[in-house]
């Protein structure tokens, strides 16, 4: 009976005693087709059903099911659209829903002209969207929400990416700019070409050095080491003429070992831009997560991707990574082993209070059970 119900539902072509039972969510279909169900029911023309609808969409369907539903891609687009309009569920469905990628660009643009600064953050995650559908980003500039740092980075992205003219045309550079990022000499190939990249010794605002060939095949990615010495060189040459927004588009769909200099460009949208790749590996995410010459804002995303943190071994990483920022880190403590919470514990090259709530929670969880006196 389930087989194309939704769709002859639409056409009217379902009978009045199979709506009264769908309406009060008792008909046998999986949990997404049935929400999609009761949705279109809200607007059926018999009165006892629409109501019965609406009543068992407010009160049968739980924060939890509905979480577990619009995180799924197979969800339908009805419920992910519903679902995105006030009356708004909790914050923990918004997030699901904004980090769905099937969502649609309308209902992720509807909530972020209403969301608090923490989906903002989440809407934010997503260059992929923004670039795609300018007028999200028009909606986030119109919250009234967002954090210092928010309205930096929405800044960022509006200049860019939406007001540079020259975005994706490439820069014709004077004979003496050409020069400059030209080899030395064949003999100094490693040392004369350069990109401004995150180095943690420089403070936050001046945080560029040079990145080297060197430099590069220490950075936790093996397939660098494998290149030869020619196309590493080739590949540093060709980003290092890139503009910002080209450094995007690669980072986006460019190769491995584009990916792997352009997670350290200083630029934090163009490094940011890597982790939305759909060419990016586990392993790649992996190695991420251990660096601590990426920005703090890299290590932040990292931590806030659910696809990302369903590996231990990234929690783990995450989490023992001193770069790593303070509330992303007590975020997945809870995460941890309790035999790696203890290592976390001794551990002096984390900041002192995460080592000090490892502490706490290795206490908690090893006390004895029974102890009421």
């Amino acid at each position: 009976m389930s087989n194309g119900i939704l769709s002859r539902l639409k056409a009217g072509q379902v009978p009045l005693g199979v709506r009264q039972s769908a309406a009060r969510g008792v008909l046998p279909v999986g949990q997404e087709e049935l929400l999609a169900i009761l949705i279109l029911l809200q607007d059926d023309p018999d009165p006892q059903v629409s109501q019965t609808a609406s009543q068992t969409l407010a009160n049968e369907v739980s924060d939890d099911l509905l979480k577990t539903i619009v995180e799924s891609d197979s969800t339908p687009l009805e419920v992910l659209e519903f679902f995105g309009r006030p009356p708004l569920r909790s914050n923990q469905v918004l997030e699901s829903l904004i980090q769905n990628k099937a969502t649609p660009d309308s209902t992720i643009a509807s909530l972020a002209e209403r969301v608090e600064a923490d989906l903002m953050e989440v809407i934010l995650i997503n260059l992929m969207r923004l670039l795609r559908s300018p007028f999200v980003l028009e909606s986030l500039e119109r919250n009234p929400n967002p954090t210092p740092d928010i309205k930096r980075r929405l800044k960022e992205i509006r200049e860019e990416f939406f007001e540079k003219r020259n975005n994706f045309i490439p820069i014709h550079r004077t004979q003496a700019e050409e020069k400059a990022l030209q080899p030395a000499s064949a003999e100094e190939p490693a040392e004369s070409t350069a990109l401004v990249v995150f180095s943690e010794e420089i403070k936050e605002g001046e945080d560029v050095t040079h990145l080297t060939l060197n430099s590069l095949a220490d950075d936790g990615f093996g397939s660098f080491e494998e290149m030869g010495e020619e196309e590493r060189l080739s590949t540093i040459q060709k980003i290092a003429r890139m503009t910002v927004a080209e450094r995007v588009q690669t980072a986006l769909k460019g190769n491995r070992e584009e990916r792997i200099i352009l997670i350290r460009d200083a630029n934090r949208i163009v490094a940011s831009a890597v982790l939305e790749s759909p060419k990016l590996t586990d392993s790649e995410v992996e190695s991420i997560a251990v660096m601590k010459n990426v920005s703090q804002d890299v290590l932040r995303l990292v931590g806030t991707k659910r696809e990302f943190i369903k590996s231990y071994t990234v929690t783990h990483s995450l989490v023992k990574n001193p770069r790593t920022p303070i509330g992303t880190s007590l975020t997945l403590l809870n995460r941890i082993l309790t035999n790696d919470l203890r290592s976390l514990a001794r551990n002096k090259n984390v900041p002192e209070v995460l080592r000090k709530s490892a502490q706490r929670q290795l206490q908690i969880r090893t006390a004895p059970k029974d102890s009421k006196y």
